[in-house]
């Protein structure tokens, strides 16, 4: 409920912002909304938190958040919360909407699309920040539900494609492999829509199917080389498997490369049963050790 309130306030502080061309100003940081990060979509929009902290610096990482919603739902908005959480602590934070797999787009939908436009993204918040006279040289990717399968693909997959180097990455309850092993009998079929047409087609007509499960799991990119990476999962989630959980911790602990985790024991796929338990501190405090880590 106080995420709700935090966002529906920061929306209309953020559009009167916009409306008068200038961004809007709390005690500690400046919000800008809806920049445009491409053009081809009325989604790809994103909303930037600047806290004052991040002109005294020569260098600066920031905090890109991506919206849960099944891949079908959701808006940058709905990460708000996180980024004046972020801010409040001095970090610069985004958060971004992006295609979903839904209405006009469901047929056309590939995951590889949705990864560009993060890619966008990214790129942007540094050319709006350079203009602020802010220097951005680092990139944290961090999501929740469907967000945390996006950013995690991102971070693992196209770690040497990403306009700006990425530092960590951190996510809640992930979707990191869609194998039957780690989700059910409905975790190939899950793969392919996410896959999308034309990555379908081409892996079917080279003999390749079994691949298309890999291609879109986070888990298969995973190395020794792989970026720290922070995992917040919920002991009785239902939505996605425990499985997850366990193939992602294994990668990460067989490959030798840096992870923490955070089991939420008690809570389900929403969290809401730790909101404010040990678990939720302890997360918390986790992603902003990193940030002072790494940044």
């Amino acid at each position: 409920m106080l995420d709700k309130l935090l966002a529906i306030y920061m929306t209309l502080v953020t559009v009167l912002g916009s409306t008068l061309g200038f961004g809007s100003y709390s005690t500690d940081y400046e919000v800008y909304s809806d920049i445009v990060y491409s053009e081809a979509s009325a989604r790809n929009v994103l909303d930037l938190y600047i806290p004052r902290a991040a002109y005294e610096r020569e260098e600066n990482g920031f905090l890109l958040f991506l919206h849960g919603g099944s891949w079908t739902t959701g808006k940058k908005e709905d990460k708000a919360a996180d980024c004046i959480e972020a801010a409040a602590k001095g970090y610069i934070a985004a958060t971004m909407s992006y295609t979903l797999r839904s209405g006009d787009a469901a047929d056309t939908y590939a995951v590889d699309n949705v990864l560009d436009e993060i890619g966008l993204a990214i790129e942007k918040v540094r050319e709006f920040a350079a203009e602020k006279g802010i220097n951005i040289t680092k990139v944290a990717p961090s999501g929740y539900s469907s967000g945390a399968h996006l950013a995690m693909l991102y971070s693992y997959s196209r770690f040497d494609e990403s306009p700006v180097e990425i530092a960590f990455t951190a996510n809640r309850v992930g979707p990191s492999d869609f194998s039957e092993e780690a989700w059910g009998n409905q975790g190939p079929s899950l793969a392919r829509s996410l896959a999308g047409k034309e990555v379908v087609e081409r892996f079917t007509a080279e003999g390749r199917e079994d691949e298309i499960i890999a291609y879109v799991s986070p888990v298969t990119y995973v190395t020794a080389d792989s970026v720290p990476s922070l995992f917040g999962y919920g002991g009785l989630d239902v939505v996605v498997p425990a499985g997850n959980r366990e193939s992602i911790i294994n990668a990460f602990r067989n490959a030798g490369a840096p992870y923490d985790l955070v089991l939420y024991r008690f809570s389900g796929h929403g969290l809401k049963l730790n909101k404010f338990s040990a678990a939720a501190k302890e997360y918390s405090a986790k992603l902003f050790e990193y940030c002072e880590r790494y940044f």
